[in-house]
């Protein structure tokens, strides 16, 4: 999967983030302060009307054979000023029916139940009295007078608009602080915010100010441990930046090196063709021309070759690919070449072994390792391709071998190992090296997850080896995905 980075400003993804956070929380305070401005509302008129039906209860006496409610104006003046005129009350006895007040209050219904925060026999209760939301409460007192005993009901109600209006007010002013909280609250996450971003923006000056050849590491000093550990990022980029420019300017270098000195050869054997006099002479100095073009040539192939390797080979997908049958066929397109040179070349490879590679890689390492084991074996020497079960190529041949302690520098770039009793000019049977081969069949190894490795042959010779070490793939597996 790859990873992908937004294009938004940090600021403002933080800005947005935290900015929801807040009208989340601002969205469970108001929540919360209209749950408690709704429960001090109604405690805060529950009482009053809980207040309002004891008075109620203690004015009922029984005389001349009835009971009745002495109520004056002075009982309910206090409670009518509270509720703004719009309080209603009803008392019932169970004898004798409604002795007072309202006759048509609403009575309790049958899912109400005794109130637990009071220490009375009350119900508190919604109703609709007169086109308009109420509330009511109806309370039990027990009578006990001489000659009378009974249980009776008071029921005392107001208009529900006096609870509304303190909700509302109770509601204001819990919204007012916590928009101001809010607010203050946003300007100090902006303020930190802008705090915890300097050190970026101090990071991208420092960066924006440096000349383009400044590869040098930021320091890393008196920062905080999250952009330290950027910066160190940063540096270890910066670091194999360097490197590989500092690889590229020595490459380049190496090369121009490298291709001056056939041109040169070249040049001067051109020069001393015009002012040869006899055919024979100048037919010797053209066939040295053709040599040292050709090897120019090589050299030049093997300079592409490297650098498109190193340039694109990451970019390549590798399938699977059967080592057996690409050895195959590249052995079967060399084995003129070896003929011509007086040599035999053989290839043992008896099975399918599937490697996740790609084709035209395996076939440039090929060529560079019978390439190489061509151009140093002597006529009449053998050349033998090996493929083994366990993802393993081998090239062997009996020419001189590479001593010990020059096969790990053979994979360096230009660099070539003196060879004695091998005549580089001559082209019938060696080719003069680039001592580029082996560090492009080292890439190639590198991007293929494979090692390669020289050792000394059984005939004395050179035995290359190129080891995968994802290991062989199961041959059905291949066949499958191909069906």
């Amino acid at each position: 999967m790859k990873a992908s980075l937004s294009r938004r400003s940090l600021r403002g993804r933080l800005t947005r983030r935290i900015g929801a956070a807040l009208l989340l929380l601002i969205g469970i305070g108001v929540a919360g302060a209209w749950l408690d401005a709704w429960r001090v509302a109604r405690s805060a008129y529950d009482r009053p009307l809980l207040i309002a039906a004891r008075v109620l209860g203690e004015s009922l006496t029984y005389q001349d054979g009835r009971l009745q409610a002495k109520i004056s104006r002075a009982v309910l003046d206090p409670f009518s000023l509270d509720s703004g005129g719009s309080a209603f009350y009803q008392i019932i006895a169970s004898q004798q029916g409604s002795i007072a007040g309202f006759d048509d209050l609403p009575a309790p219904p049958p899912s109400s139940t005794m109130t637990q925060r009071y220490p009375s026999l009350a119900r508190f209760y919604d109703a609709t009295y007169g086109g308009r939301d109420v509330r009511v409460v109806s309370l039990l007192v027990p009578v006990s007078q001489p000659g009378y005993h009974d249980m009776v009901e008071v029921r005392v109600a107001e208009h529900r608009d006096i609870h509304l209006q303190l909700m509302h007010e109770l509601l204001s002013d819990s919204l007012l602080r916590l928009t101001l909280f809010a607010a203050g609250a946003f300007i100090l996450f902006m303020l930190a915010i802008d705090a915890a971003l300097r050190p970026l923006r101090r990071i991208t000056d420092m960066v924006a100010s440096r000349s383009p050849d400044n590869l040098e590491p930021l320091p890393t000093e008196n920062v905080q441990s999250e952009v330290r550990g950027l910066i160190g990022a940063i540096n270890h980029l910066t670091a194999r930046l360097d490197d590989t420019l500092r690889a590229q300017r020595t490459f380049v270098a190496d090369a121009a090196h490298e291709l001056r000195t056939p041109l040169f050869a070249l040049r001067a054997r051109l020069e001393l063709g015009m002012q040869a006099q006899d055919t024979r002479a100048l037919r010797d100095t053209l066939e040295s021309a053709q040599r040292d073009l050709e090897a120019l040539t090589l050299l030049a192939n093997r300079l592409l070759s490297l650098a498109r390797v190193e340039n694109d080979i990451r970019r390549r997908e590798f399938g699977r690919l059967d080592l057996s049958e690409t050895a195959r066929e590249f052995c079967m397109s060399m084995v003129s070449l070896a003929w011509q040179r007086g040599l035999t070349m053989a290839l043992e490879a008896e099975h399918p072994v599937w490697v996740p590679a790609d084709s035209a890689l395996v076939n440039e390492l090929l060529a560079i390792l019978i390439g190489n084991a061509q151009a140093y074996t002597p006529a009449g020497g053998h050349i033998t391709v090996r493929v083994l079960s366990d993802a393993i190529i081998e090239v062997e041949d009996d020419g001189p071998g590479i001593p010990v302690d020059e096969r790990g520098r053979v994979f360096e770039r230009f660099y070539r190992v003196r060879r004695e009793g091998i005549q580089e000019e001559d082209a019938g049977r060696a080719i003069s090296g680039t001592g580029l081969g082996l560090a492009i069949a080292r890439q190639i190894c590198t991007a293929m997850s494979a090692d390669i490795s020289l050792h000394e042959a059984a005939g004395g010779g050179t035995l290359a080896r190129v080891a995968f070490t994802a290991g062989a793939l199961r041959a059905d597996s291949e066949h499958l995905s191909k069906h």
